[in-house]
């Protein structure tokens, strides 16, 4: 079951990242680079980084439970391999950015990064609700059935 839910979790990352990176190439090309025209294939682009952001978030993982640091160093970790793919993909393909757009860039990898997590939290809270309701639901039927 433990797969399954690790899986599943991938899968979501999987969509909402792509989906942020999505929206986050469509703002900043619009601001930065109006004048470029794009073609089809640049709707590879964001399944292509959700996909290796969710590879990347491998480092995350762990069989045992992690301490708080241990946790937000595996973040911090995650988030700069991400700001490396993404630049390190661009310079391979010869995009090279001024200091300015780096900079927005950046901050905006990591502002998509935290998106996404804080989404990923909302969804747990969400079904972590449905469940306690669920719960007491039925513990007042057992109760009510006991008496």
């Amino acid at each position: 079951m433990k797969i399954k839910k690790r899986l599943s979790e991938m899968i979501m990352v999987f969509f909402v990242s792509t989906s942020l990176i999505s929206t986050l190439e469509g703002f900043l090309g619009m601001i930065f680079f109006p004048e470029v025209k794009m073609d089809y294939s640049a709707f590879f682009s964001p399944p292509l980084l959700g996909f290796f952001s969710v590879l990347l978030g491998l480092v995350t993982h762990s069989k045992k439970e992690p301490s708080v640091k241990q946790v937000l160093f595996r973040l911090g970790l995650h988030l700069v391999l991400i700001e490396i793919l993404v630049f390190g993909l661009n310079y391979l393909s010869g995009n090279i950015f001024a200091p300015l757009v780096s900079v927005v860039l950046a901050l905006s990898i990591a502002l998509v990064f935290v998106a996404v997590y804080v989404i990923l939290w909302l969804i747990d809270q969400k079904s972590a609700m449905q469940f306690n309701e669920r719960l007491k639901v039925y513990q007042q039927e057992n109760a009510s059935g006991t008496k």
